[in-house]
């Protein structure tokens, strides 16, 4: 039933388990999907509740004097009443009907106001919602489209991917800068079922912070990542409790540009798992790596949607403090146009790379220092206490390589390019030799964000964002005259 769903519909019937478990109840009702759906703050059907006064907290509130608390923990995952599993059914009856090939979250939130005397429906005639016109508002959102489409249409990636491919690119791109991988390695989380959900098919990727699984969850009959940690990692009970407290954090991001976290907790030998949705992508890295560029506007494009994800994440508190191409999918959307998903929020700081000293590898000491160094803002380097201006500044990194084909920062060792970070100034692209004519305007947004006061900076990535759009809806007017 679940394959239908969409990023967001699926994120809020995992939230809604949350919301479960946390208010003690036995099974997963209408009302802890609505707080699922309160919770996916940018989807369409959390904006719609948002815009008639309807907030998770006051949702919340209603919840609790109608059910109450309970005290039951440790029920089976998907675990759902008879009217949940009636909205679940009525909101893909409804894209059927509706000529949309999957259920978004606008549907959810039709099909909870179609299902009679569901608990959901009390707490909104509670808030004073007239039903009839919140499934008035709801239907005329709905129209053959996924809800993640980005506002600015690109062209078609198929030639790319029809390159990256020929040459044995992966399948699907999801973690760090991944060791090589060895076919001839057995591994033994190979067919075992983690959680009694996740069934192990394939290794993705291995990396000096564990190793990445690609698994299928035998009820939603869906693809995942699945991230598990080295045991030297999870040994230090320090480590485990910052882990808990940073998947938690993760699993709340909502964004389309976001691939959060879905489920996360520990094996039975102690080890922290994290589940991620399976993306099928290249990283950045490897398209700049295949000396691939891309029109100017297609890159401001990507630039603005890099913006929009971290100003979400930031909103939530949430710095991702591991910025870097490898961190950065580019996928297909549904209209074939190019689509971004940052992967590993707030997961990198907990990170210790302990088996090499390269600047291609993460690293840290004594977990002051923790990064890629050809892409850590100078605080970083210096060990320094972080804010949102840090990733401002990683981005700035990004944005230079993926116009140039270079990071702007480069020695021949770990400790020489963050000396570079924290001393040196960047080349200007003339001195470089882009194939691409960069505007001064850019270039001057992006020497910008690469300021090595963080004063100096842009304040907030709001504001990077607006000043990208504007520097974009420039370059096409340009196009188009």
């Amino acid at each position: 039933m679940f394959k239908s769903f969409t990023e967001g519909a699926l994120k809020v019937v995992q939230l809604a388990q949350q919301e479960r478990e946390e208010l003690g109840h036995y099974m997963t009702g209408s009302e802890h999907i609505l707080l699922g759906i309160l919770l996916c703050e940018n989807t369409r059907a959390a904006q719609t509740l948002q815009s008639l006064g309807v907030t998770y907290r006051k949702a919340l509130e209603e919840v609790c004097r109608i059910m109450g608390r309970g005290t039951t923990y440790h029920v089976p995952a998907f675990t759902f009443s008879p009217r949940a599993k009636s909205i679940f059914y009525k909101a893909k009856e409804s894209s059927s009907l509706s000529g949309v090939s999957r259920v978004d979250t606008i549907l959810l939130l039709l099909a909870l106001v179609s299902v009679p005397r569901c608990t959901a429906q009390k707490v909104l005639h509670a808030l004073d919602v007239d039903l009839e016109d919140l499934a008035e508002r709801c239907r005329n959102q709905i129209f053959p489209d996924n809800e993640s489409i980005p506002t600015i249409k690109m062209s078609p990636i198929s030639k790319l991917y029809e390159k990256i491919h020929s040459k044995s690119g992966p399948e699907t791109s999801i973690s760090e800068d991944d060791e090589d991988l060895n076919p001839t390695i057995a591994d033994s989380m190979i067919d075992q079922v983690i959680n009694q959900k996740y069934k192990v098919e394939s290794v993705i990727g291995r990396g000096g912070m564990g190793v990445v699984y690609k698994a299928k969850h035998l009820i939603l009959d869906r693809y995942f990542a699945i991230k598990v940690l080295h045991p030297y990692l999870a040994s230090d009970s320090r480590n485990r409790k910052r882990f808990q407290r940073e998947a938690q954090a993760a699993s709340r991001l909502t964004h389309p540009n976001l691939a959060t976290v879905f489920d996360w907790d520990l094996l039975e030998n102690g080890c922290p798992y994290l589940v991620m949705y399976y993306i099928e992508g290249f990283k950045l890295s490897e398209i700049i790596d295949m000396k691939e560029t891309f029109a100017l506007e297609l890159w401001l494009s990507l630039f603005v949607q890099m913006c929009d994800g971290l100003v979400h994440a930031h909103n939530v508190g949430v710095i991702h403090r591991d910025l870097k191409p490898g961190n950065i999918i580019i996928t297909e959307g549904q209209h074939k146009e190019c689509f971004v998903k940052i992967i590993d929020f707030g997961i990198a700081k907990l990170l210790y790379d302990y088996e090499k000293s390269t600047i291609s590898k993460d690293i840290t000491r004594d977990g002051e220092v923790f990064g890629s160094p050809p892409y850590m803002s100078p605080e970083q380097c210096l060990g320094r206490v972080l804010d949102t201006r840090s990733d401002i500044y990683s981005l700035g990194c990004v944005m230079y390589e993926a116009l140039c084909g270079q990071p702007p920062f480069l020695g021949e060792s770990l400790f020489e390019t963050m000396h570079k970070q924290v001393h040196e100034a960047p080349k200007r692209f003339a001195e470089i030799g882009t194939k691409l004519q960069i505007p001064s305007e850019l270039e001057e947004l992006v020497f910008k964000t690469l300021e090595k006061e963080p004063d100096k900076r842009y304040q907030s990535m709001q504001k990077l964002k607006v000043d990208l759009e504007n520097v974009l809806s420039r370059v096409k007017t340009a196009v188009i005259l």
